[in-house]
């Protein structure tokens, strides 16, 4: 049996923060998209869904959290599942690099060469293949572990947010008035409610039931 320390105590205290920290996240961006809704339908301003705008920057700024809260899970002690948090950390990686254009921004050419184009697609490919082979070695485990994610909490919140940006690339293919502000508002949505994902697998890991 474990033995609770002083230590693993602060730790709960520290990680029960993220809740709140995610709320107040949420809060903002709630405002920001009716804000933004007013600004679009009343005020005839579309330009908070443009390049670099409100809408494109929020969604920046919370995959930046997303993936501030899944590190936080990777660099937990004694956690089974810290393949499944590496694996989301690479996830909101990708998105936050097809969200943000590096190669405008004045960065080193090392971090443009690897954060654009061809140079991103290759990062992104060594990191999941990488995964992959891992995974393979114990490949029972964490099939148990993938049905176990996919029931819980994290698991359901994380299905909505695909789902999610699914609609969003719907409304950027289909052509309707606005069709861009809600593509750019479901984005955001989806990127709320994985921020909200990763705070619960923070707080409560993944196990498979034949390791409990």
């Amino acid at each position: 049996m474990r033995v609770h320390t002083k230590k693993d105590h602060k730790g709960v205290a520290n990680l029960k923060l993220l809740t709140p920290l995610a709320m107040l996240t949420e809060s903002v961006i709630i405002l920001a998209i009716v804000w933004s809704g007013y600004s679009v339908f009343i005020l005839k301003d579309f330009g908070v869904f443009g390049e670099n705008h409100l809408l494109e920057n929020l969604q920046a700024l919370t995959l930046l959290a997303v993936l501030t809260v899944y590190m936080v899970s990777v660099l937990q002690s004694r956690r089974n599942d810290r393949l499944l948090c590496v694996f989301f950390v690479w996830l909101t990686v990708g998105f936050l690099l097809r969200e943000v254009d590096i190669d405008e921004l004045n960065f080193s050419a090392f971090l443009v060469q690897w954060g654009s184009g061809s140079g991103r697609n290759l990062l992104l490919a060594l990191a999941f293949g990488t995964m992959v082979i891992t995974a393979l070695i114990r490949l029972r485990f964490y099939i148990g572990l993938a049905r176990q994610f996919l029931v819980s909490k994290p698991g359901v919140m994380t299905l909505a947010s695909g789902v999610l940006l699914i609609v969003g690339d719907i409304c950027e293919k289909v052509s309707f008035t606005h069709h861009v502000f809600f593509e750019e508002v479901f984005e955001l949505i989806a990127y709320a409610v994985l921020l909200r994902a990763a705070t619960l697998l923070a707080r409560y890991p993944v196990e498979p039931k034949a390791a409990i």
